[in-house]
């Protein structure tokens, strides 16, 4: 039975209109797809994750850091400093003691009593003969030569601090802040006695490196902010902040050298908190001296 020619036109005319709606309903999805901001931000764009409430880390920065010390695997609280250009990690405490490459140096350093350091103070054109002797448990001493009979002695024994004379580049508080808070053990070390000694706060790029960034509290009410080199595991910058909040001094040792089985630093640049390099140490000779066995 053969279809009339009016149905067919009928029909005809039903497929058309399915057809015309069904591109009305794609133009439609097409248009709302093109109005929707894309996901990706693309290189550098600034991401912000609500659930951490801090600052937004830029990608380029962040992809710098290894991702297995950014994730959080075992839900701990991630460690974080306020500053915007700290990371947050988890773990971190563990990340530091674990620095397989520090490993014989923090063992040999536990073996040894005093280390002496002979060199020079540079602050602008003028330089001046230095030593620096530490010694266990948190001792040291500092004679730097202005002349034939002028000189300043600073120095953090049992008997608290002592300072005679002016210092070249620093204030007496600036040059003080350093010998109240010295320590002869790394961080590695002092974690290894007790994991809450510092306070971890996160990582942070500094010029040419990544650190892991710890607070501790020393004697005197002063603080101290403590920059790690992730890679080698030398403190690279140490900022001092006294009782009352104020920042100090900035410390910043570096030229990192093997000698006899410990590393220590043949630079020491001490700067503002603007960051004004206000003078050098530079040391060509350190002797170790080892504890009697």
């Amino acid at each position: 039975m053969s279809e009339s020619p009016r149905m067919s036109k009928s029909w005809s005319c039903v497929l058309a209109g399915i057809v015309l709606m069904l591109m009305l309903m794609l133009m439609q999805v097409s248009s709302s797809s093109a109005d929707t901001p894309p996901a990706d931000k693309g290189p550098g764009a600034l991401n912000h994750d609500p659930a951490v409430g801090r600052p937004p880390v830029d990608d380029g920065y962040a992809s710098e850091v290894p991702r297995e010390e950014i994730i959080n695997q075992n839900q701990s609280t991630l460690a974080a400093d306020t500053g915007e250009q700290s990371i947050p990690v988890a773990e971190e405490i563990e990340f530091v003691t674990d620095n397989s490459f520090r490993k014989a140096f923090e063992e040999n350093l536990k073996t040894v009593a005093k280390v002496d350091y002979y060199g020079t103070r540079y602050v602008d054109c003028e330089q001046y003969p230095l030593e620096v002797h530490t010694a266990r448990p948190n001792q040291v001493s500092l004679l730097m030569k202005r002349g034939n009979s002028s000189k300043f002695e600073g120095s953090k024994s049992n008997g608290g601090i002592k300072v005679r004379g002016t210092p070249q580049g620093l204030s007496v508080e600036q040059q003080r802040a350093p010998l109240a808070t010295f320590h002869f053990d790394t961080p590695i070390i002092e974690l290894e006695r007790n994991p809450h000694a510092y306070k971890p706060l996160g990582m942070e790029k500094l010029p040419g490196m990544l650190t892991w960034k710890l607070q501790v509290d020393r004697a005197g009410g002063y603080s101290q902010v403590v920059y790690v080199d992730s890679r080698y595991g030398d403190v690279v910058k140490l900022s001092i902040i006294s009782a009352q909040g104020a920042h100090i001094l900035d410390v910043a040792p570096h030229d990192y050298r093997a000698v006899d089985g410990i590393r220590v630093p043949f630079a020491i640049d001490y700067r503002s908190q603007e960051g004004t390099v206000l003078a050098n140490d530079r040391f060509d000779r350190i002797e170790v001296k080892r504890t009697r066995s």
